[in-house]
């Protein structure tokens, strides 16, 4: 990423329901700038090789019974592993790509009746997105489009007050709603001119030349959701 008049790397987050396609989408648009030689990082949580991560999975997979409360605490927990990681990526100039940040907590943790408040402090502490991208998808669609699914993608009633709630996040300024119903395709090449046009705007130009791509050019995590 050179010829860039920011003195710090940019940050987008990617939210919306299970099988929204934030998976497809953030790929699509790493291998985008990898094909550039952009100076990226992309990552996914929960990240569930950490052991914080192998105890959202187990809860996940109803292996373990816990309060709304440490639930949400452990997700929080699971993205503060990843801080200083973060932090050093943005003072190294980097585009920043996550899939699932601290906004999918907020939403998903207000849904499961915790105060707004109480979420957001959680996350106060951690390096906040300039953009999110919301793949806005209808909760049955959402239900119909993942056919294995975990304690918080197969209930619709909960599915729809997630989807409140993110409605509710989106009037943001910095979030971006994207008709995520539509062929992947149609999806990223709207996603893509946005993004190119928000770089643009920072002095970022993805099709400069980098010495270095990103290290992390493939999920690490290994996330069970889209």
């Amino acid at each position: 990423m050179t010829g860039t008049s920011n003195d710090h790397g940019i940050l987008f987050s990617f939210e919306g329901l299970d099988a929204s396609g934030k998976n497809t989408q953030t790929q699509l648009l790493s291998d985008f700038l990898k094909e550039r030689n952009s100076n990226f990082e992309l990552l996914s949580f929960p990240v569930y090789s950490t052991s914080i991560g192998k105890e959202i999975r187990e809860y996940l997979s109803d292996g373990r019974d816990y309060s709304p409360e440490t639930v949400h605490m452990l997700y929080a927990a699971n993205r503060y592993e990843f801080k200083s990681t973060i932090e050093r990526w943005i003072a190294e100039n980097r585009i920043v790509l996550l899939n699932r940040y601290c906004e999918s907590n907020i939403a998903y943790g207000v849904a499961d009746g915790l105060s707004r408040v109480w979420v957001e402090q959680l996350e106060s502490k951690m390096p906040q997105s300039d953009y999110v991208f919301y793949l806005k998808v209808d909760p049955n669609i959402s239900l119909e489009r993942k056919a294995s699914r975990d304690r918080f993608e197969a209930d619709l009633k909960f599915l729809s007050r997630v989807s409140q709630v993110y409605d509710a996040l989106a009037e943001d300024t910095r979030w971006i709603s994207v008709d995520a119903e539509r062929d992947p395709a149609l999806i990223q090449y709207e996603i893509r001119k946005i993004f190119e046009a928000l770089l643009k705007e920072k002095g970022i130009d993805v099709n400069s030349k980098s010495s270095e791509g990103s290290r992390w050019s493939k999920d690490p995590s290994s996330s069970l959701e889209a």
